[in-house]
């Protein structure tokens, strides 16, 4: 209990930080993304259900900060972070018991397979509104920077994730239910 109220407390300071780290010049000015990382440890390590609730949350933060209205047009809207969380989420939450077994690395790969696919969305989404469609070098790294810098990222958002209590130990909540 207690991780999962710290990962739903960190994905909302997630999206507050990321607003303040700035762009890598040497990356050609792309972002660092956390949240992404941090919704795949959850999508991971929750059960289907709780995984659900944290993907709508995560969707619903991520479009509220990323809301991208140019004139009288939405670029980006509110909604489809939220749906996108959910499948890939689906996804992730099938590779939920070799996680649980120790295989960090498949939280390292989804977090920058899921960055990748979220900010590749983000884009063909824009380009659709625009009715435009322009791919060159900036683009391409700003879309790949992120989800290889959230691929590093991973690992310390595991560990860090790891030494904290879970809450209370299985063999104490099954003595107070046999015990009441």
């Amino acid at each position: 209990m207690i991780r999962a109220l710290v990962l739903v407390a960190a994905i909302y300071a997630a999206v507050i930080l990321q607003e303040f780290i700035p762009p890598l010049a040497f990356l050609d000015d792309a972002r660092v993304l956390l949240v992404p990382a941090l919704f795949c440890y959850g999508a991971l390590w929750l059960p289907f259900p709780a995984m659900l609730g944290l993907a709508l949350y995560t969707g619903f933060v991520s479009d509220l900060a990323n809301l991208h209205v140019i004139g009288d047009r939405v670029e980006i809207g509110l909604g489809w972070s939220m749906l996108c969380y959910v499948l890939l989420g689906t996804v992730l939450n099938t590779f939920r018991r070799p996680f649980l077994s120790g295989r960090w690395e498949i939280h390292c790969l989804a977090s920058g397979v899921v960055t990748l696919l979220l900010l590749l969305g983000q884009y063909l989404m824009v380009c659709l509104r625009r009715e435009s469609f322009l791919f060159n070098q900036t683009v391409a790294w700003q879309i790949v920077s992120p989800a290889v810098l959230a691929l590093l990222a991973a690992p310390l958002i595991y560990v860090l994730f790891r030494i904290l209590p879970a809450g209370s130990p299985d063999r104490i909540r099954r003595r107070g239910r046999l015990g009441s």
